[in-house]
């Protein structure tokens, strides 16, 4: 299978270094910035469910909560109750399911390529470049998700591959199951596609129609059961089924025509250029020779189906966005790795080399230009990094001119190099120049003015949820909303000022002026 030698002494001492390396950037610096994004919204479910005392139904700011199910914000709620109610906490979960697929992707990969293959598909997954600089320092729901999935569609192949029928429908139903409880219904077009795509690929589609199927089935119905009928003993379950449903409908459907044929466009481009750096092999997938000899192997031929045919769902879907196919990118790098190691076209080693020229070149001046560069004055040790960027470059340039270590694996490491970079700088600077670090000094100065008292908001008023993250936490309540003002503390728009009150503090939400009132009729 493999026209590439085995990794030298010194790859695999450099392999090792590189995975510590890279362990260590993802969680350096993870818990010093405030929540942003859709972090506050993730943690502050799962805030008010301790506050609350209740794990099964989802609020946000005391109101129903129905876009996601709650199975993330267990997660959450554990790592609260390990770290506390810390950002670290709140991003853990993320991190570690990126980390820990990197490791499923590996052990399933191993049984059925070449350790050298497994290891490098681990890498180039863990390593694609919009997880490796975005998503994998939030605490997101997509990271914790993929691991679930791709976990799911993995077993698919090895219970199928051994005739573990009820095993694979059993447990690919239970992480169904889990997948439906994290991010709803777009689990089950996942598990479905994936199904057809082996049974009908290994030409058994009546077991689709056997016994352990409709077994696998009824255990999914029984979890999901479960725990709706818990929810129903606190509240009306209707709200999900109308919110997941119209949620996937707009998701699918929205955006008309111009929307959908530019999404044609840019969604693939966009993937190509997520999945950096494995997309950096694809000139050597253009052969005859190459698709047959992908063909040769059973879990690369299914690879490359699962990620074909579940692709199209998200292609033509104008909402589809990359963090929606990252249960398949795991998939995408199997294939383009053996495409890479069976390839012996004769410029494939010259190819890789100037490619890993160019990046590196591109990244020590970037790291030299570090101390120069506007708006990073607030960065503590701006010398240091830089410094320690370039020679980490060097040592790259030096294996890679003296072919100590062969180009590909050169790719690996400059990214990690990039990683320690971002690790270093960007958690700084969003702990120190962002909105919200505003909004998080907002926060507790809020809960700091109402300690003591009773705080609610007066009818639609809206808050940055950073802002509600950091107030609902200081004072351990949910801050709930209220149509009528009582005695006591009032956040409330101008227009609903009462005749009789005090102004504590005045801020503003998206150019709309929000005060913080004591009223004492």
């Amino acid at each position: 299978m493999l026209a590439e030698a085995e990794f030298s002494k010194f790859e695999k001492n450099y392999l090792w270094l590189l995975i510590g390396g890279l362990m260590f950037a993802f969680f350096y610096q993870l818990g010093i910035y405030p929540l942003f994004l859709e972090e506050p919204r993730r943690g502050l479910i799962a805030l008010e469910m301790m506050l609350q005392d209740n794990l099964w139904v989802p609020t946000q700011t005391g109101d129903l909560y129905f876009r996601k199910p709650p199975l993330y914000n267990w997660a959450l709620v554990a790592a609260y109750k390990v770290f506390g109610v810390t950002e670290f906490a709140t991003r853990f979960f993320s991190v570690l399911s990126h980390t820990l697929l990197g490791g499923v992707t590996y052990l399933f990969s191993r049984k059925y390529l070449t350790k050298q293959a497994a290891i490098l598909v681990a890498l180039s997954y863990l390593l694609s470049v919009d997880i490796l600089v975005y998503f994998s320092a939030l605490g997101e729901i997509d990271l914790f998700y993929a691991l679930i999935t791709s976990s799911s569609i993995f077993l698919i192949f090895h219970c199928g591959e051994k005739g573990r029928f009820y095993t694979l429908f059993i447990t690919v139903y239970v992480l169904t199951a889990l997948g439906f409880l994290t991010k709803g219904l777009s689990s089950l077009p996942f598990t479905a596609i994936s199904l057809l795509v082996y049974f009908i690929w290994k030409r058994d589609f009546k077991r689709l129609l056997s016994l352990a199927h409709f077994s696998g089935i009824l255990v999914f119905s029984a979890l999901l059961f479960s725990y709706f009928y818990k929810y129903s003993q606190y509240e009306d379950v209707s709200g999900w089924w109308n919110t997941l449903y119209s949620e996937s409908a707009d998701k699918a459907a929205g955006g008309g025509i111009v929307a959908w044929l530019n999404h044609l466009i840019s969604f693939p481009l966009d993937t190509l250029k997520n999945l950096i750096p494995a997309t950096l092999v694809l000139p050597l997938l253009f052969s005859k020779k190459t698709l047959r000899e992908l063909k040769g192997n059973r879990l690369v031929w299914f690879a490359l189906l699962i990620f074909i045919f579940n692709f199209l769902i998200y292609w033509f879907s104008t909402e589809g966005r990359s963090r929606y196919v990252y249960p398949i990118f795991p998939f995408a790098c199997v294939v383009l790795m053996a495409v890479y190691l069976q390839s012996d076209k004769a410029w494939k080693q010259k190819y890789l080399k100037y490619a890993a020229f160019i990046l590196l070149g591109i990244l020590t001046l970037g790291f030299a230009a570090i101390p120069f560069i506007g708006g990073l004055e607030e960065i503590d040790r701006l010398w240091v990094i830089s410094i320690v960027g370039v020679l980490l470059l060097a040592v790259l340039i030096v294996c890679l001119s003296r072919q100590l270590v062969r180009p590909y694996l050169v790719i690996l490491g400059l990214l990690v190099v990039l990683r320690l970079g971002f690790s270093a700088i960007v958690p700084q600077s969003r702990e120190k120049t962002t909105g919200a670090a505003r909004d998080k000094a907002l926060g507790i100065e809020l809960a700091e003015l109402t300690k003591g008292e009773r705080l609610r908001r007066l009818g639609d008023v809206r808050i940055s949820l950073t802002v509600v993250f950091y107030l609902e936490r200081e004072r351990g309540s949910v801050l709930n909303q209220v149509n009528n003002f009582k005695e006591g503390f009032y956040l409330c728009y101008a227009s609903d000022l009462p005749e009789s009150h005090k102004v504590i503090r005045e801020f503003d939400y998206r150019g709309e002026p929000i005060f913080l009132i004591d009223y004492n009729p």
